[in-house]
């Protein structure tokens, strides 16, 4: 049987995993918003001497040749913007991933050990407490193969962006 201590440890632990959940989430929404923020800066400052470059320009050709420099400057920035906000998301992601992972597995240890406890001396225990024990590890396994089935589209996501990304760079470029 579980007593009020184990109950309040198990409780304050929850607790303190979710504020330290929120905090990471906390954390990849500023790096986000300081992300967003330095694009609109930048692209203020870019727009103001593009404005000034095309008051400044000759004549018509001049105009146009500095829109197109403007123009073909985009999609690489687009692809950089992309690929940060990528970053800061999966790092975001895999920490809190890893949190619930570890909080998943204490509460997995406390749940064997309260079952062991209050099976200790009652009759057929032990096949009961085996029976618990295959059920967890059975999960665990379970929980692997969609862990590594994940992991492995993210791979290949992450592949496919960085393979378009070469390619649009190189598009671009000639």
């Amino acid at each position: 049987m579980i007593n009020t201590p184990q109950f309040a440890e198990t409780s304050k632990a929850s607790v303190d995993t979710f504020f330290a959940t929120a905090d990471k989430s906390l954390q990849g929404i500023e790096q986000l918003t300081a992300l967003n923020l330095q694009v609109i800066k930048t692209s203020l400052a870019e727009l103001s001497e593009l404005s000034q470059a095309t008051l400044a320009a000759k004549d018509a050709a001049e105009v146009a040749k500095l829109q197109s420099e403007a123009l073909k400057a985009v999609p690489p920035k687009v692809l950089a913007y992309g690929r940060q906000v990528l970053d800061i998301v999966t790092s975001a992601t895999a920490e809190q991933r890893a949190a619930a992972e570890a909080q998943v597995a204490e509460v997995q240890a406390k749940f064997v050990e309260a079952v062991s406890g209050a099976l200790k001396n009652a009759p057929g225990a032990e096949s009961a407490l085996a029976l618990i024990k295959s059920a967890v590890a059975t999960s665990n396994n379970a929980y692997d193969g969609v862990k590594k089935a994940s992991k492995q589209v993210t791979d290949a996501v992450d592949a496919n962006v960085t393979k378009i990304t070469e390619t649009a760079t190189k598009a671009i470029a000639s």
